[in-house]
């Protein structure tokens, strides 16, 4: 039997509980505030998105560009808000959102860093597309064809262990063509 998914929030706790999880784990993408809604039985998909599209438009959140993908953040205004109503709800889960927060905001500062995803292109050959970030700067952007979705989906997976060495490698290695002998 399937789980039963949490039941539709109203217009305000919706928006309410999503300002909270944006003050507490910083920017982060649509999926990864997904993600964390879900995963903690928070909001579903359609509450989530929803409370993003109304606080973006009533300017209580902001989207902003990013090399990694578009990030959702708290404005000064959703703060404000937020400090006025976030007594009227549910202990229980604003608790939960506090607790959980730090080591999913870890979580999504690693994935914003290390940027990877696969995609197919027309042809039908799979490409890694992996991105190493510093702050809102893409420093390396590599995009690597693979033959297979498997093959492709190893590149994504190793490229947070090692994209710091790939780089500096690259840095190290064109870097000494320029030098004088």
């Amino acid at each position: 039997m399937l789980p039963t998914p949490p039941a539709m929030l109203d217009k305000s706790d919706r928006k309410l509980y999503t300002l909270l999880a944006l003050r507490e784990l910083g920017s982060c993408s649509h999926m990864q505030l997904l993600y964390f809604m879900v995963e903690n039985d928070i909001m579903t998909y359609f509450d989530l998105s929803l409370a993003l599209h109304e606080l973006v438009n009533e300017g209580h959140a902001a989207k902003i560009a990013h090399p990694a993908d578009s990030l959702y953040q708290i404005t000064d205004a959703g703060r404000e808000a937020l400090s006025f109503f976030v007594n009227r709800l549910a202990h229980s889960k604003t608790t939960l959102i506090c607790e959980k927060a730090p080591a999913w905001r870890e979580r999504f500062d690693a994935e914003k860093q290390y940027a990877a995803k696969v995609i197919q292109n027309p042809g039908g050959e799979y490409v890694a597309q992996l991105r190493l970030v510093d702050g809102t700067t893409s420093i390396l952007s590599l995009d690597i064809p693979a033959p297979e979705r498997r093959l492709a989906d190893q590149f994504v997976n190793a490229w947070p262990a090692h994209a710091g060495e790939i780089y500096h490698y690259l840095m190290n290695t064109l870097g000494e063509e320029g030098k004088p002998s």
